[in-house]
């Protein structure tokens, strides 16, 4: 095997700091990611794609009676506007959105701590909610955990067309503010909704050697979320990509192999949409994506998700234990990561990654760093990561099934409003 954990580690601790979607660090860490390749002589490119950015300029929240007392917050991009002198009304724990929850929520500013969905957003406004509030971080965040609350964006129907401002705060805050029940609260919000920023992908290309037209796509994300160095999710899978790389220099492959490392996943998945959408031509020549978020991690376990027949899933378990490689599966669906916006363009895919333990390792926070992170089993990952895809890119025919199982499919629309895509 070519794969070098102590190199991958040192490329690791320098991926590992704050890479937020659109940003100059991001094209740093794009940059990085192409020096790597380049010292492989592999040929890179880093290819730009506009991700909405909305800028919000102004964002409050305060308890106006029977007192008044700012809470901190940020504002939820594409929610909407207020007003300048805001919106004032009743408080309303609405949970996670159930229908029993929003029976009366007329004029009232509503808190949420399920996900904010499209369709939940529809609902909200039917019922006549006048404005909302989403949950970030825990209970037991320090204070200044509490004041790291990130800048997230609303998913958005195409067809809503309302206006419901929307503001983000950490969980305690969120609880603390329940407790105080409050018989009015104001938000104010301004933003630019239709601003843009740029993003990348970075492309890597090792051509086949006789079967240069089918492709087996790597992918994943090299972008952070705010106030984390994003060591676990997803430096790790992204050197993972680099050692993948490297040996498939070492070893030509017989299909061409295309490296991407998706920019603003923790965005909607943008980057790898961005991806299929630019090589659209390409899409047939794609007969896999191996896609891999978070990795190495210390305690916890190696699975594997398929979007694919479970015939690949299944050989791929098989593999494992032959490999003495302790692997679990997920099961087959979509995930929550890169492998979905190939999916959503018909291309099979299976995700590799590493799950914790209970208060184990963290993401998502200033707590995900090099600490929980183990050479040996990165790269004992990556080594089999090698000898899976070997088979199937210097089988002697394509072994992977174009047709989507009706596990994947049953999961299209879903995903399509997940991420505002409808």
């Amino acid at each position: 095997m070519t794969m070098d954990k102590n190199r991958a580690f040192e490329v690791l601790n320098r991926l590992a700091f704050e890479r937020v979607s659109a940003t100059p660090k991001e094209l740093e860490a794009a940059h990085l990611i192409e020096a790597e390749c380049q010292k492989m002589g592999v040929a890179v490119q880093i290819e730009p794609f506009d991700v909405p950015f909305p800028e919000v300029t102004e964002v409050k929240f305060e308890i106006t009676k029977p007192y008044v007392k700012k809470i901190y917050c940020t504002g939820h991009g594409r929610s909407g506007q207020t007003p300048d002198e805001g919106i004032c009304g009743p408080l309303a724990y609405i949970h996670a959105g159930q229908d029993e929850y929003i029976q009366d929520i007329k004029g009232k500013i509503v808190l949420l701590t399920g996900r904010m969905t499209s369709d939940l957003r529809k609902k909200l406004v039917k019922q006549g909610a006048i404005g909302y509030i989403v949950t970030w971080g825990g209970f037991y965040d320090d204070e200044l955990m509490k004041t790291q609350v990130p800048h997230r964006c609303a998913t958005v129907a195409k067809d809503d067309t309302s206006n419901l401002p929307g503001v983000m705060m950490n969980l305690a805050t969120a609880e603390a503010l329940v407790q105080e029940n409050p018989e009015e609260v104001r938000i104010v919000l301004k933003q630019d909704m239709q601003a843009v920023r740029q993003s990348r992908n970075v492309v890597a290309t090792i051509e086949g050697t006789d079967c240069k037209n089918e492709w087996v796509v790597f992918s994943a994300h090299y972008d952070s979320v705010e106030f984390s160095k994003g060591a676990w999710d997803n430096a790790t899978g992204s050197v993972t990509l680099l050692e993948l790389c490297h040996h498939y220099v070492e070893h030509p492959p017989r299909r061409t192999v295309k490296f991407v490392w998706c920019g603003s996943e923790e965005i909607d998945l943008n980057g790898s949409y961005a991806f299929c959408e630019d090589h659209k031509d390409d899409l047939e020549k794609m007969i896999f994506n191996i896609n891999f978020d978070m990795t190495g991690v210390l305690f916890g376990e190696d699975s594997v998700f398929g979007s694919v027949d479970k015939g690949i899933v299944d050989r791929c378990l098989y593999l494992a234990k032959v490999k003495g490689k302790c692997l679990s599966s997920r099961g087959i669906g979509m995930p929550s990561t890169d492998a979905t916006s190939f999916v959503l363009h018909k291309v099979p895919a299976i995700s590799f990654g590493s799950g914790g333990v209970r208060n184990g390792a963290t993401i998502h926070s200033r707590r995900d760093t090099m600490d929980h992170l183990d050479p040996d089993r990165f790269i004992e990952l990556c080594e089999f990561a090698a000898v899976f895809s070997e088979e199937i890119i210097n089988a002697a025919i394509n072994v992977i099934p174009r047709e989507l199982p009706k596990e994947v499919t049953d999961k299209e629309e879903y995903w399509k409003k997940d991420l505002g895509l409808i």
